[in-house]
């Protein structure tokens, strides 16, 4: 009987996002990757345009049996709220018209699971309070942190961190079952 793996691709979805796949069984990070679309050299709908083009080049790369994408929640920026679920609904759309497994997980999840929740108390207790030279908020740095000390991933990406983090929490916390060998038992079936 041969034997599938199960791979998901993990998602932070935005203009500037990141996407990160895991093997389920063995929960081995075995892909990441990075995409940004400047508003100076793209539309919003050129940039959600390519955006989806990307996934599915990935999911299609590497035989992916699920996708997880960040959920999205309304803060501050209607305007930021709106593009996401624009972009959200496309990739959404792409998923049900090509029959893939996909769910959202809400950003306190994964956050709690990796311990980058509650950035108020992690900031107090840790003094981080001010700003990066580069304009970004320290707290933005316990993802980064998180997949520095758990993979060995360097980097300054948070929208990269994220999207391993988000994939971590999913092959730890989410039972796929494997969409290949349902549909090959199927088939031998009939």
């Amino acid at each position: 009987m041969e034997v599938f793996s199960i791979n998901i691709l993990a998602i932070d979805q935005a203009r500037k996002g990141a996407w990160a796949v895991f093997e389920c069984e063995s929960k081995k990070l075995i892909g990441t990757g990075v995409f940004e679309f400047d508003s100076k050299y793209y539309t919003y709908a050129r940039a959600v345009m390519y955006i989806e083009d990307i996934v599915n080049i990935v999911i299609k790369a590497y035989d992916v049996s699920a996708i997880f994408i960040e959920d999205i929640q309304l803060r501050q920026n209607v305007q930021s709220f709106k593009r996401l679920a624009q972009l959200q609904g496309v990739l959404v759309n792409s998923f049900e018209r090509n029959n893939y497994l996909y769910d959202y997980i809400a950003p306190a999840q994964w956050q709690n699971f990796c311990n980058s929740r509650g950035r108020t108390s992690k900031e107090q207790d840790a003094e981080i309070t001010e700003l990066e030279h580069d304009g970004k908020k320290r707290s933005k740095i316990l993802s980064i942190q998180y997949v520095k000390e758990h993979f060995g991933i360097d980097t300054q990406d948070d929208n990269l961190a994220d999207s391993i983090c988000i994939g971590w929490y999913v092959v730890n916390n989410i039972a796929i079952e494997d969409v290949k060998s349902t549909k090959q038992r199927k088939a031998q079936k009939k």
